[in-house]
Formats: structure tokens, C-alpha cells, sequence
């Protein structure tokens, strides 16, 4: 699932690129296909960056855990990010 997450990501972000080349702008059928094609990977995208976000700063608290003064503070956050990431 996540290979395929990536592939969609990688082609959001060449869609971007080919969007906003103007020898695209310039062919008004293409770009608005290109348009069309994006549109339609965003919330995709945003999504999946807020899971890659999220699961990063887990990683991070956990790792947090491993000093004293920081630990009771790592496991407030694990909690809370806990909820942001779907489980499997």
C-alpha cells in the first residue's frame, strides 16, 4: 500500500512540475488535462503527508522516551499521535 502511496505522490509532484512549465501552459488541452489529473491526486497526497508527518513525530517521542526529564512529555505525545495514525 504505501509503494503505492509513493508512486502517487512521485507523479503529484511531476504533475506539478508539467504544470507549471510554460510550454504546457501553452498547450491549453494538455495543461488542462495535466490540471484535471492533479486535482484529483491532492487530497491523496495531503493525506498521506500528514500520515509521513505524523509517524515521524511518533518516532521522535519514542526516541524522547529515552531521557528521564522527557519522558512523561514523549508519552503525552505518543497518546495524541497515536490517534493520527490509522492502525494497520
Amino acid at each position: 500500500m504505501f509503494q503505492k502511496l509513493e508512486a502517487v505522490e512521485k507523479r503529484y509532484e511531476e504533475l506539478n512540475k508539467k504544470i507549471s512549465d510554460p510550454d504546457t501552459i501553452a498547450k491549453q488541452d494538455e495543461w488542462k488535462k495535466l490540471m484535471k489529473e492533479h486535482a484529483n491526486l491532492i487530497d491523496i497526497v495531503e493525506k498521506y503527508r500528514e500520515y509521513k508527518k505524523a509517524k515521524s513525530d511518533l518516532d521522535e517521542a519514542k526516541q524522547m522516551l529515552e531521557d528521564k526529564e522527557l519522558k512523561e512529555i514523549a508519552e503525552m505525545e505518543i497518546e495524541e499521535l497515536k490517534t493520527k495514525i490509522p492502525r494497520n
